[in-house]
């Protein structure tokens, strides 16, 4: 997607993507909005605020479900809006490049990395017992446990993960 990166110019796009999907989410939280908007003005994806506000519910709600991780929703989102169909007579795995094979990779390397792809068993690894976030107890748990920060990390690692895929997906 991003043609002719020096190694150097690479490693601080990532960096730079990294930190910003941490510094959003601790301020703002809503780790899948957080790393899809990162993504989005690295790579100048798209309309923002559309995408943006669809993933809304993406994030630490989902933690109590058992549900996946927002940050990776919102790294799958903006993924799919570099290279995914706009038209549902389009394949969604175009013959003849290798979206298929970065898109796996994305997903082995976010659970490699991560241990998992559920919010909750991801939050139970980062501060050591689990919690649910969505209870009172659960959120007070939460940041007494450093949850926000933990959080934060996550989404910076989704971040650099995605933008690494997005660096070599081919755009439809």
């Amino acid at each position: 997607m991003i043609e002719n990166l020096s190694q150097e110019e690479k490693q601080e796009l990532l960096e730079r993507v990294a930190q910003k999907a941490e510094a959003y989410n601790y301020e703002f939280a809503g780790c899948g909005q957080m790393v899809l908007l990162a993504l989005q003005q690295e790579f100048k994806l798209s309309n923002m605020m559309p995408a943006f506000k669809a993933i809304t519910f993406s994030g630490k709600a989902t933690s109590g479900l058992g549900g996946a991780c927002g940050a990776l929703v919102g790294a799958v989102a903006a993924i799919g809006l570099a290279a995914g169909r706009d038209k549902f007579e389009d394949p969604i795995w175009p013959e003849g490049n290798n979206t298929k094979d970065l898109v796996k990779d994305f997903y082995k390397r976010f659970e490699g990395e991560l241990g998992s792809f559920k919010c909750g068993e991801i939050l139970e690894k980062a501060v050591g017992e689990p919690i649910d976030p969505t209870t009172p107890e659960g959120s007070q748990k939460y940041d007494e446990l450093g949850g926000r920060e933990a959080c934060s990390r996550v989404c910076g690692i989704a971040a650099r993960i995605a933008a690494e895929t997005l660096i070599d997906i081919p755009p439809r």
